[in-house]
């Protein structure tokens, strides 16, 4: 076979047809891509019902955290993806402590709330709080600030938007490195009851076996959060709501470092 003679055939077919091929191709990649922006446009939607959170709710704020996306964990529920030892020295002896009031800490009953990978934000989309329940989660955020006044304060979240309360450190309390760059906020709860907080290595891993919780998909991500970030789950009844009390203490034990002892209102 002569490839000079093939080439310059094809060529010359090309050169004659090259209005039909050109408008064929457009065709085709019209047809591929309808179904891909379709997804796109229904992923879009789903992320925007999410609601306000610390990302803009926008297309930018839809980009900007799936670009993030491939840097992302995929293990948020295993309880503990991570070599202890090693971050015992990166974030001191205390992480491997727990501060969890309640031992054992019981299980949850049934299956895990639905919860979509995307990086930001992180909800649940099932199994919600009640509105009473959030009621209760805003007054117990306050009341835990009132019994701890020298410790802790509220006020908007940095992490969320002004939207959402979230509890701090009191300026001048020495703050962990870990959570330095969270700026010394520790605990916020969301819209629909699910709640973001920091706890030691020992009590998220705890949380999350029991069914409690689940990392964030940023969570031991270089150092722009600590392992023990956690999404705790929105309480279903009253005895959900005491345990998820029980684990904003211990983010406040743990995140206090032993300086400050918390107490419960």
């Amino acid at each position: 076979m002569d490839i000079n003679n093939l080439a310059n055939t094809t060529l010359d077919l090309f050169q004659q047809n090259k209005t039909a091929v050109v408008t064929t191709a457009s065709a085709a990649a019209l047809v591929l891509s309808v179904p891909l922006l379709s997804r796109i446009a229904s992923d879009y939607r789903a992320w925007y019902a999410l609601g306000p959170n610390g990302i803009p709710l926008n297309i930018f704020g839809y980009l900007f955290q799936a670009a993030a996306s491939p840097f992302a964990r995929l293990d948020t529920r295993v309880p503990a993806p991570y070599d202890a030892a090693a971050l015992s020295k990166r974030y001191g002896a205390l992480t491997l402590q727990s501060f969890l009031p309640r031992s054992p800490l019981p299980p949850r009953s049934g299956p895990r709330p639905d919860v979509p990978a995307y990086v930001g934000p992180q909800r649940q989309t099932s199994q919600q709080a009640s509105a009473e329940t959030r009621d209760a989660q805003e007054s117990f955020l306050h009341a835990f600030a009132a019994a701890n006044p020298d410790a802790v304060r509220v006020r908007p979240s940095n992490l969320e938007g002004p939207l959402f309360n979230s509890l701090w450190l009191r300026d001048g309390v020495p703050v962990r490195g870990e959570i330095r760059r969270l700026g010394g906020e520790f605990a916020h709860p969301h819209g629909e009851g699910s709640t973001h907080l920091v706890l030691s290595l020992a009590d998220a891993a705890r949380a999350i076996e029991g069914g409690w919780a689940e990392r964030h998909r940023m969570s031991g991500v270089g150092s722009l959060m600590p392992w023990g970030f956690v999404l705790i789950y929105a309480p279903r009844d009253d005895d959900e709501l005491e345990v998820w009390k029980g684990f904003v203490l211990a983010s406040a034990r743990y995140v206090l470092g032993g300086e400050k002892e918390a107490v419960m209102p």
